[in-house]
């Protein structure tokens, strides 16, 4: 076990389900409804965990926003990009749209190489 590596990865997709769930349940009836396209599996180098609980904090955000409105909610995982976003388009009854974001990174900054502006030392 000595020198190695521990790897976390979960995957977002997962675990916003199991969100998705809690959060519906435990919000009154009628109060929230909840929409979400259909994404890939998108694995992140975060601990479930932590994850599950932003993303809770994140749909409570956007459920207090809908005030009994629709929240449709989006996985954007661009190529190339050094995040994945979760974002959340909330539209209260008679209200304008309001568009709700929480991004993640890709990777650990332990895991890029040297060189990259993430290692570089600021003075």
């Amino acid at each position: 076990m000595q020198g190695r590596t521990i790897v976390t990865r979960t995957c977002l997709h997962c675990v916003l389900g199991r969100a998705m769930r809690a959060e519906s349940a435990a919000s009154r009836d009628g109060e929230l409804a909840l929409a979400l396209r259909c994404s890939e599996p998108t694995w992140l180098p975060l601990e479930g965990g932590r994850l599950y609980r932003e993303l809770r904090g994140f749909l409570r955000e956007a459920r207090e926003a809908a005030r009994r409105g629709l929240v449709k909610l989006a996985v954007l995982d661009l190529p190339g990009k050094s995040h994945v976003e979760v974002t959340a388009v909330v539209r209260p009854p008679g209200g304008k749209a309001r568009v709700l974001s929480r991004s993640f990174p890709r990777q650990t900054l332990e895991a890029l190489g040297s060189g990259f502006a993430e290692q570089l030392a600021y003075s």
